[in-house]
């Protein structure tokens, strides 16, 4: 099937590949490198999205291209699972076909050389990343690949944090590039958050975070913190630090476990007005940086979360 599909001329086979299925350009590919290089050069620049789920019984990774499935790596044994065929990397992998699904048995450095493969064929621009998963060993090596080799890191999603703190912090710093970056639980007093540059970032269950850490993040646009232990004088503390260098922040929510008072908070800020409090929030303060932006703080009335947002101005 495949020699005579790759003597056609490149329009032609470009517009087979079209409606061409993800298995049966796959299946073409590995036919030879000819074959591989003529099918790339007629697909588009993709983003992949990996999905991780180290459930124990069950546990695989996904590959979705355009919300659909195109590789499901389990991790698993050979006499467990049953595969009736194999691809030959560098390293030989077991794989069988479900449906338009690839399946393959999981082996260490195969899997680099599969995501390899799909580099080249789909020609991927940018990976995210969805983690089901307690340990970070497997899925810390897959992300550390992707960073180095140069591919946009879209968002990074995971749960919680459970492996020692030097996995964990290698894992935030795979992950400093990510566009959008969401996570469970911070316990590293010492990280430094300088090199972050997100454009969405949000950690649940922050209580260990110092109002320094969060000050290091003034280069994330939007940032949501979960049931942080700042008093009054810490959330002044932040506020005034930001209106000195607000860096790229468009907006900071902060969930505290204290009891704070918004008048208090804004105390030393170039305020310029303030509007009254509605049925949603108290009232709302507006001061200029010092490099003459315009932000607004307030709390939320149904909980005790501190809002900071910078004015958007439409031309």
């Amino acid at each position: 099937m495949s020699l005579p599909l790759l003597r056609l001329p490149d329009l032609v086979l470009g517009e087979i590949i079209k409606n061409l299925s993800h298995k049966e350009i796959l299946f073409l590919a590995q036919t030879s490198l000819r074959a591989r290089r003529r099918i790339s050069r007629h697909k588009p620049l993709h983003d992949i999205k990996i999905t991780f789920d180290d459930g124990g019984f069950d546990s695989y990774v996904q590959i979705f291209s355009d919300n659909q499935e195109i590789f499901r790596i389990i991790i698993a044994t050979c006499e467990e699972e049953q595969f009736d065929s194999s691809w030959r990397f560098k390293t030989i992998v077991p794989v069988r076909y479900e449906k338009e699904t690839l399946v393959f048995l999981w082996k260490g450095d195969a899997f680099q050389e599969i995501l390899d493969f799909l580099m080249e064929i789909f020609r991927i621009k940018k990976v995210s990343f969805e983690i089901q998963a307690a340990s970070t060993c497997r899925i810390l090596h897959l992300l550390e690949y992707c960073v180095s080799k140069n591919l946009n890191i879209g968002s990074v999603e995971w749960p919680t944090f459970s492996d020692s703190v030097e996995m964990t912090e290698r894992l935030l710093m795979a992950s400093r590039g990510a566009r959008n970056l969401s996570f469970k639980g911070f316990n590293f007093p010492s990280f430094n958050f300088h090199q972050f540059r997100m454009n969405r970032l949000q950690i649940l269950e922050a209580t260990q975070m110092t109002p320094d850490h969060v000050v290091a993040l003034r280069n994330c646009k939007n940032i949501n913190l979960e049931y942080v232990e700042f008093d009054e004088d810490a959330i002044n503390y932040i506020l005034l630090e930001y209106m000195k260098n607000p860096g790229r922040l468009r907006e900071l929510r902060m969930y505290c476990c204290n009891d704070f008072r918004i008048r208090k908070v804004v105390t030393g800020l170039n305020i310029v007005e303030v509007y009254e409090g509605n049925s949603v929030r108290e009232p709302k303060f507006w001061f200029t940086s010092l490099n003459g932006i315009r932000f607004s703080v307030t709390k939320e009335w149904y909980a005790e979360t501190v809002v900071l947002q910078r004015e958007i101005r439409f031309q």
